[in-house]
């Protein structure tokens, strides 16, 4: 997702250039680099890429990320941009200039009580022309009352000062219709309930180590985190001494992941990091058994360990199939998924399990291994011999020592395992399961025997003392299973 994006009514309007009312009426009162803050984000606006980031901001002017949102933030006050708030915030870049460009005719006299009041609340200063009609503007915009809008004046006066700009009121006003307040009544019941929430929010600011006062917006998050997710001061405070760096923005994704994982107390939150810890090692320790490196393993935990750990897998047999993986040269977490639903499939699901199912593998290639030897053939067993033997043995019913008799018998022969399939499928045709059988069979048909298989004895394979070219064998037999 982009961090810094346009309102559609700027980009509709064709704007590729910044506006003259941001240079005349916004950047001669912007301190420090507030106004570089917004004309690079604007410009990457326009992008969709990686570099779309509030990190690219704060690189390219030497500052922090914390920095850049708190320069967003004063933007924000004067309704030059939004920050859409989440996990990964997000910043609008809203029009400067009105949809009609003129102002709506009043009336005379109709906000003449509106006009004295709210100058009474902002007596430090004399409120402009422009000023009043960005109010009245507002109000006739909106269904807000103007005593409500006198109201929110006075909470911003007391919160920041006389010299509050008047975009920050109506910002904090828009916010009180978002949450259904209009009247008097509703507008000053949220800001009381909110103005309460102060020396809750001083005792966080200092297991943060900020120092800035109190505003508008840590309130509401307060607010959010208390009633809306059911935390306790002493869970947040607990939370936030975990973010010095990054401050109530990192506060507020953090308090957000553990409502959304259930963990509201102390505890709940202390077994989710614990529990989180050991994703995150489990993670790392099989990309590096693979042989492979991730420099952020979120995808790692969410996409391939949680699903395996929900399936019964624990940490010690995970990390047995990484590493036969990696000495088999499946050196890829979407190859190790591969094996491990495979594994998943034959009933794999712990250690034990898997050095049996391996042992049978092993077993199996052997007695491969044996056919091919008295079919006159020194290879390596592949995927085509261990299909032809689950037919011979699993779908026809063929035991061992028939198929090493058909073998012997396809010695010398263009292509062996074709010809012992060819005296397999007679057999299977005409019922005969059997050595005698078979030689029977062929000596109607005047064929000269051939010697007698000899039995097979298996040899079980232990786990430790696998091979890199044994592993490998077994796990392409993976395949076919």
């Amino acid at each position: 997702m982009a961090f810094c994006i346009k309102e559609k009514q700027l980009v509709d309007a064709g704007y590729t250039a910044v506006e003259n009312k941001f240079f005349i009426n916004y950047m001669p009162d912007a301190p420090d680099v507030r106004s570089a803050v917004y004309l690079l984000g604007l410009a990457l606006s326009d992008s969709g890429g990686d570099d779309n980031s509030c990190q690219t901001i704060a690189n390219k002017l030497n500052i922090s990320a914390e920095e850049a949102m708190e320069a967003f933030a004063y933007w924000e006050e004067l309704g030059v941009v939004t920050i859409v708030r989440g996990e990964t915030p997000q910043i609008v870049y809203n029009s400067l200039t009105d949809s009609n460009g003129t102002l709506k005719k009043i009336k005379p006299g109709k906000y003449a009580k509106f006009s004295a009041e709210i100058q009474a609340v902002i007596e430090g200063r004399l409120i402009t022309v422009n000023e009043y009609n960005a109010y009245y503007t507002f109000l006739e915009e909106t269904t807000f009352d103007p005593e409500a809008l006198v109201a929110v004046a006075k909470y911003c006066a007391e919160l920041k000062g006389n010299s509050i700009a008047y975009q920050y009121i109506l910002t904090v006003a828009r916010n009180q219709i978002v949450r259904g307040a209009t009247t008097l009544a509703t507008v000053s019941d949220n800001l009381n309930s909110q103005q309460k929430y102060d020396d809750d929010l001083r005792i966080l600011f200092k297991a943060m180590a900020c120092k800035r006062n109190v505003d508008f917006n840590d309130r509401t998050l307060y607010e959010k985190w208390n009633k809306e997710y059911g935390f306790s001061l002493d869970v947040i405070t607990s939370v936030a001494k975990n973010c010095k760096k990054g401050g109530m923005t990192k506060l507020d994704a953090l308090l957000g992941e553990y409502y959304r994982k259930g963990a509201l107390s102390a505890k709940e939150i202390e077994d989710y990091e614990s529990e989180k810890s050991h994703l995150f090692e489990l993670a790392r320790d099989i990309a590096k058994s693979i042989g492979v490196y991730y420099q952020s393993l979120d995808s790692v935990v969410d996409e391939y360990v949680v699903p395996w750990l929900r399936k019964g897998y624990d940490d010690e047999t995970l990390l047995a199939v990484a590493k036969y993986c990696f000495r088999s040269g499946i050196r890829t977490l979407a190859g190790l998924a591969a094996v491990v639903d495979k594994l998943y499939k034959n009933g794999v699901v712990n250690l034990a399990a898997l050095d049996n199912y391996l042992s049978l593998l092993a077993d199996t290639d052997e007695k491969i291994q044996l056919i091919l030897a008295k079919c006159g053939l020194d290879r390596r067993v592949t995927p085509g011999d261990r299909m032809l033997y689950k037919t011979w043995t699993e779908d026809w019913s063929m035991p061992l020592e028939l198929i090493l008799y058909a073998a012997e018998l396809s010695a010398g022969m263009g292509a062996p395992m074709s010809y012992v399939n060819r005296v397999l499928s007679d057999c299977k045709q005409n019922g005969v399961f059997t050595v005698e059988g078979a030689k029977a069979r062929k000596e109607a048909k005047n064929v000269t025997p051939a010697v007698a298989a000899t039995a097979v004895i298996g040899k079980d394979l232990q786990r430790k003392r696998y091979t890199d070219e044994e592993i490998s064998a077994l796990f392409t037999a993976l395949e076919e299973d």
